[in-house]
Formats: C-alpha cells, sequence, structure tokens
C-alpha cells in the first residue's frame, strides 16, 4: 500500500518577487557588512530580518511590527526557499525587528 500523501500549501502572493528585487539590490549585503549584530545573535541576519520584513511592508502596505510573525509562520517555507536561509517565525519577533530600528 502507498503512504498517504501530506500537502501543504502557503499563500505566495508577490512575495517572491518583491524578495528577489530586494535581493538585487544589495539589501541584506549591505546592512550586514555596515550593521554587524552583537555576538549572542542567533538565526537569521540582521539583513535577512530586514529584507523580510521590507518584503512584508511592501507586500502587507502594513509597517506594524506585531503583525509580522504571524504573517511568517503562515509562509515559511516560501520564505526559506527565496532567502535560501532556514527561516523559524522566532526570527522575525517584535524584538528582532526593532533591532532592526535600533
Amino acid at each position: 500500500m502507498s503512504e498517504p500523501i501530506s500537502v501543504t500549501y502557503e499563500r505566495v502572493d508577490d512575495l517572491p518577487l518583491l524578495l528577489a528585487q530586494l535581493n538585487r539590490m544589495g539589501v541584506q549585503r549591505l546592512l550586514d557588512k555596515h550593521f554587524p549584530t552583537h555576538g549572542n545573535w542567533q538565526g537569521l541576519s540582521l539583513g535577512w530580518v530586514a529584507n523580510i520584513w521590507l518584503g512584508h511592508i511592501l507586500s502587507r502596505a502594513d509597517h506594524r511590527l506585531s503583525y509580522v510573525q504571524p504573517w511568517a509562520e503562515k509562509r515559511l517555507s516560501t520564505l526559506s526557499i527565496c532567502t535560501g536561509q532556514s527561516v523559524r517565525a522566532l526570527d522575525l519577533s517584535d524584538d528582532r525587528l526593532e533591532a532592526v530600528l535600533g
């Protein structure tokens, strides 16, 4: 007998296009080069956090910090594929986004 197939789906919208354009512009590389993070920082770099947040802002037309983590939880596979990084929802918590602003 064959095993049941498990299918997951995510709403993609314009996110791959926006993240590709941000990558092409080098936003992540510039931020990581000029704003190094503390040695205890784990997970996505500050540049990747900013890139994904900018993608969220442009896609959703919403800049509020508290909505990014739940939004990311629904798109972890898409974000991981588009960034080439292992993305966790915790990487886009309010505290991380605040560090981008600091």
